[in-house]
């Protein structure tokens, strides 16, 4: 069985997934949401986000490496009587199973920062949003002094030395790792913009062109795009 996959199946996520909800929601409202935009959320757990995006009327399909959280998407989903909304098994890293191109944007919200190819996870990501599209990341950051962040930094000095070729989920977090990851998969970076969010990492993209932008002290905006287009105001 695939190691990252066996991780996440070991515990029960969605104790943790429900202290989520409400800051899920509040991110979601501000992503542009329209009704009929087809959205794919990476290392979607229950729904913590996809939920949200499908309740203003966007046509989500949530991707996990767990089955038993993929299986708890659908019956939240299901009980919601959320049609627009479905959660399918799905590697970060090789999302074979989907469609060159197929998605308006692309979120994911402390899930495809765990996968253990990060290049691989950015290629991905580029290849199944449209011409025009957006990728949004939610990414610890490393030393943040938020609660998860520190409790990641805690347990790792208790834990046993990583494999040979291991990349700490916390790289995602540092905002150059982020234009080298994506510039791997042919987007270049272009000017930064100012924006504030609350303690949330955010990227967008193309293809092309690659925008970053500090949002705040734990948050990172990336935009990319083949053909120009704009991001959604986030102030």
């Amino acid at each position: 069985m695939n190691p990252n996959k066996a991780l996440w199946e070991k515990g029960d996520f969605t104790r943790i997934a429900e202290t989520m909800r409400e800051s899920g929601e509040a991110l979601v409202q501000r992503l542009g949401i329209t009704k009929g935009l087809k959205v794919l959320d990476l290392g979607c757990g229950d729904g913590t986000t996809a939920l949200p995006a499908a309740k203003l009327g966007a046509d989500v399909l949530g991707v996990d490496i767990a089955s038993n959280l993929v299986e708890a998407g659908n019956k939240r989903a299901a009980e919601q009587g959320l049609t627009n909304c479905t959660f399918q098994e799905g590697d970060a890293s090789n999302l074979e199973q989907l469609l060159d191109q197929a998605f308006d944007l692309v979120v994911s919200i402390f899930g495809a920062m765990f996968a253990p190819k990060p290049f691989e996870v950015a290629k991905e990501m580029v290849r199944v949003t449209r011409p025009g599209g957006r990728i949004v990341m939610g990414n610890w950051i490393p030393n943040d002094p938020t609660l998860v962040a520190q409790i990641l930094k805690i347990s790792s000095s208790y834990t046993p030395p990583p494999p040979e070729g291991f990349v700490s989920p916390m790289t995602w977090g540092i905002e150059s790792n982020v234009i080298e990851r994506f510039a791997g998969a042919e987007v270049q970076p272009e000017q930064k913009r100012e924006c504030h969010l609350h303690s949330c990492n955010v990227c967008a993209c193309d293809g092309s062109a690659f925008k970053t932008q500090e949002l705040s002290r734990s948050v990172i905006l990336a935009h990319a795009s083949k053909a120009p287009r704009s991001l959604p105001r986030c102030s």
